[in-house]
């Protein structure tokens, strides 16, 4: 805060509000785009005992925790930076109101993945694997997120240099939380489509097509 003038309530305001808008977009994607562009999207294309372990054991517990540790993060933030902006305003003899922040919990719901859709088993891995291809771009997107949280605590004049450090470490490790996650699931999708495909074979056409006769 060195170098810091009269207090100005509109500098904290708008540093506080971008760093909401980048938790806004990822809760987005963490919690609204990964349901209904992975686990959604995939109900109608793969319908197993493998798809159902794949969703409840590894893509739910993954994504459910990234949303958690993201809410305690940014809770976090928040909070440190409501505090810096009090302090500036107590030094200038000035009236402090805290911005606001209620995390979002959100969880996976993959109850739409079935063990089999009118007794068919299997996979169409084709157009399952384009559903999978899109957690890479969706994860990008959410790092983005992250690296727009960390410029605006970068950008804000009123946060002292150790604390900031310390925030944009805390966001740091969410954006390597996101990428060590997005690495592991990737790998778990492509052994679990090997797996299905050892027992089922490629039932190409066959599950959206029962799924779509329910």
């Amino acid at each position: 805060m060195n170098g810091l003038t009269g207090y100005n309530p509109d500098e904290v305001s708008a540093s506080l509000n971008s760093i909401k808008g980048a938790y806004d977009e990822l809760l987005a994607v963490l919690g609204e785009r990964m349901q209904n562009e992975i686990v959604n999207a995939m109900a109608d294309k793969w319908a197993c005992t493998n798809a159902q372990n794949f969703f409840n054991d590894a893509f739910k517990p993954a994504i459910d925790g990234l949303i958690t540790s993201v809410n305690t993060t940014f809770e976090s933030v928040v909070q440190s930076m409501n505090d810096a902006a009090s302090r500036w305003a107590s030094e200038a003899g000035e009236a402090f109101s805290a911005v606001p922040f209620s995390p979002v919990n959100k969880t996976m719901d993959t109850s739409c993945i079935l063990e089999n859709i009118s007794g068919i088993r299997g996979i169409d891995l084709d157009q399952a694997s384009q559903v999978a291809a899109k957690l890479p771009v969706l994860a990008a997107e959410a790092e983005n997120a992250v690296s727009k949280a960390s410029n605006a605590v970068d950008t804000c004049g009123f946060v002292g240099g150790n604390q900031a450090s310390n925030l944009k470490a805390s966001l740091e490790t969410i954006r390597s939380n996101i990428s060590n996650a997005t690495n592991e699931i990737t790998t778990e999708t492509k052994n679990a489509f090997e797996s299905t495909i050892s027992s089922y074979g490629n039932t190409e056409g066959q599950i959206s097509q029962a799924f779509a006769g329910e």
